[in-house]
């Protein structure tokens, strides 16, 4: 029975054990710690959150992994396995966040409009609470928000409420509220509006420094997606001409479906033969694509396909003159 290689990874800071042996932390979402297992066997992970961010606390809790001849399963809702080759399999730690109780603290006093007022407060959340003589209205926001302003207009003899303003990351925000119910929470790079149009840009930070747009229209008293495009934030997209490149850059065109741009990466041959659905359909529907960090082939980009237990696709590329001449999958 061959070994396997588990590699452990996180988004939030976390110390590792596993089976009370002490494993190490990762600190970085590109941090790694991997152990090598033989035959089958039983694992205890013991996951000790570093800190907490403002929001939430994190816990510490033990989950059971299960190691057979051919695979890793874990009956934990908080383990993300992905098989890369039978050999390799990265398990992703998530935590269990509890909210962090604490007194209301006011953040922002604002003042709408005749006897209307709106208060962000945090309590462990940050909140907008929208008061007047007849009602209290109270939403609990998914970021931290800050310099907020409010916008307030009536059509249709609906109410409509627009809170703007920055997050802790300096992203934009826009929260809308149609008769006092949240019709749309939005972040993003930059966000503009009107009274019956808001338009939001969010960076990719992909090579190519694609932007999504997306554009909303009011429709019916509620702004729904009305288009949905993507753009070059320098106006045209950047190149890379470095072969070890290139396969990715390919494949973060193919994901934001910009086919001229992945276009550009094939030869000649490839881009007669190949259509566009061809292009757009050819890896599937997968969920992640990530370096083959595992593996030692070169010109290699891995597909994960599947949510908590993912299955690995690895895909070689083959260039001459820093173009794709063909792709094969690797079963």
């Amino acid at each position: 029975m061959s070994c396997k290689n588990i590699h452990f990874v996180s988004d939030f800071p976390v110390c590792l054990s596993v089976n009370e042996m002490h494993l190490g932390t990762l600190q970085n979402p590109y941090d790694t710690l991997s152990i090598e297992v033989d035959g089958e066997n039983k694992l205890l992970l013991y996951v000790y959150p570093i800190n907490s961010n403002h929001f939430f606390t994190a816990i510490c809790y033990v989950a059971e992994i299960m190691i057979f001849e051919n695979n890793i399963k874990t009956k934990s809702n908080y383990l993300e396995i992905a098989n890369y080759d039978g050999t390799n399999f990265e398990i992703k730690v998530l935590p269990i966040n509890v909210i962090t109780k604490k007194e209301e603290t006011i953040i922002q006093k604002i003042e709408i409009q005749n006897d209307m007022q709106a208060i962000i407060f945090d309590d462990g959340v940050f909140n907008i609470e929208i008061t007047t003589k007849e009602k209290v209205f109270r939403y609990a926001l998914k970021e931290k928000i800050y310099n907020t302003k409010c916008e307030y207009f009536e059509k249709n003899n609906h109410t409509f409420l627009f809170f703007s303003g920055k997050t802790q990351k300096n992203q934009d925000f826009l929260v809308v509220f149609n008769n006092f119910f949240c019709n749309l929470e939005i972040y993003a790079n930059v966000i503009e509006h009107s009274q019956n149009e808001i338009k939001a840009l969010t960076n990719q930070n992909d090579i190519a420094q694609h932007g999504i747009v997306q554009k909303y229209a009011l429709n019916q008293n509620e702004f729904v997606l009305s288009d949905e495009y993507t753009v070059f934030l320098n106006n045209e997209p950047t190149y890379v001409n470095t072969p070890e490149l290139i396969p990715w850059a390919f494949c973060e065109a193919v994901n934001i479906s910009n086919i001229k741009l992945a276009r550009f990466y094939l030869d000649s041959t490839l881009n007669t033969i190949l259509s566009d659905e061809h292009i757009l359909t050819f890896f599937g529907d997968y969920e992640e694509i990530k370096w083959n960090k595992y593996g030692k082939e070169n010109n290699t980009i891995c597909f994960l396909y599947g949510q908590q237990e993912k299955t690995c696709k690895k895909y070689v590329f083959e260039l001459k003159e820093n173009k794709i001449t063909n792709i094969t999958c690797l079963d």
